[in-house]
């Protein structure tokens, strides 16, 4: 009598029985994916960084490496009239100003173009290269349009418009005290006397500091405000303003403007003349070499 054996039945624990090895590979996936991912990012963070300072490197004053761009132009810089409400009054120039410059002053409409290269402060250890910056249009809450200057990143910048050394006017570079470059991070410190030399064209020009500001930004009236732009408008007079926020950190960081101006300066040297500190003997009114 021929009998039949009975086949085994699938159990609910057999059914299961794969689910934790495609568990684990999706596990095994998910891992892999965040690990490149974290690998990635690292890649980026690395290459970031040595992007910043080789871009910190290339604004040094020191070295031949092209300066760094300066930030980027919106579609709204202009090159032109900026709009009124940027308008300041010329600023008149103090009593130590007076008749400093004799030399020819270039015509009204000549096209402006930056000649200033590098700027260098020995008291503070500055020495950056300076590149031309513009302004660009934007809408403040009140609906009103206002220009605002733009700031280079790495590099001192000279704002477009004013005038390059020996013009006989108002020389105007302004810089980070913070962020990558913080190129103008101890201006808050130079002292009237200090010696200034800024490079144009093929040449070099002395200037000594003259004063020492700082003046309220933020939450002042818009009458203060335009009295502060008044400082870097022209002056009809040779001169050189500097230009960066201030304090450096705090509740009140960069609510503050540090500037600071200087005139020609042409000294009689003992000694090496690239050492400031031999400058001895009275000034005269101006210094190229």
């Amino acid at each position: 009598m021929s009998s039949t054996l009975p086949q085994p039945v699938a159990t609910s624990g057999q059914s299961t029985a794969a689910l934790p090895t495609r568990t684990g590979q999706i596990l095994h996936t998910v891992g892999n994916l965040l690990l490149l991912i974290g690998v990635y990012v690292l890649l980026y963070a690395g290459g970031l960084q040595v992007q910043i300072e080789y871009n910190r490197l290339a604004a040094r004053g020191d070295n031949a490496l092209p300066a760094p761009h300066a930030v980027a132009r919106p579609q709204s810089f202009s090159t032109g009239a900026v709009p009124a409400a940027f308008t300041a009054p010329v600023l008149e120039p103090p009593a130590w100003a007076s008749n400093v410059w004799d030399g020819p002053t270039p015509p009204a409409d000549a096209p402006f173009v930056s000649q200033v290269s590098r700027i260098s402060i020995p008291a503070i250890g500055v020495d950056w290269k300076v590149v031309e910056v513009g302004w660009e249009i934007v809408t403040d809450p009140d609906g009103q349009q206002v220009a605002v200057w733009q700031v280079a990143e790495y590099a001192v910048g000279h704002h477009h418009g004013s005038a390059n050394p020996g013009e006989g006017d108002n020389v105007v570079l302004a810089g980070h005290v913070g962020g990558y470059g913080m190129v103008f991070r101890d201006l808050y410190y130079v002292q009237p006397g200090d010696a200034i030399t800024v490079y144009s064209g093929d040449e070099q020009y002395l200037y000594r500091v003259q004063e020492q500001l700082v003046l309220d930004e933020e939450n002042v009236p818009d009458e203060q405000r335009i009295a502060n732009a008044g400082y870097i408008q022209p002056t009809g007079t040779e001169m050189l303003t500097l230009v960066t926020c201030w304090p450096l950190e705090g509740p009140a960081q960069f609510s503050q403007r540090v500037i600071v101006r200087a005139l020609p300066y042409a000294p009689t040297f003992a000694g090496d003349p690239a050492d400031p500190a031999n400058a001895v003997g009275p000034p005269s009114p101006w210094g190229v070499r």
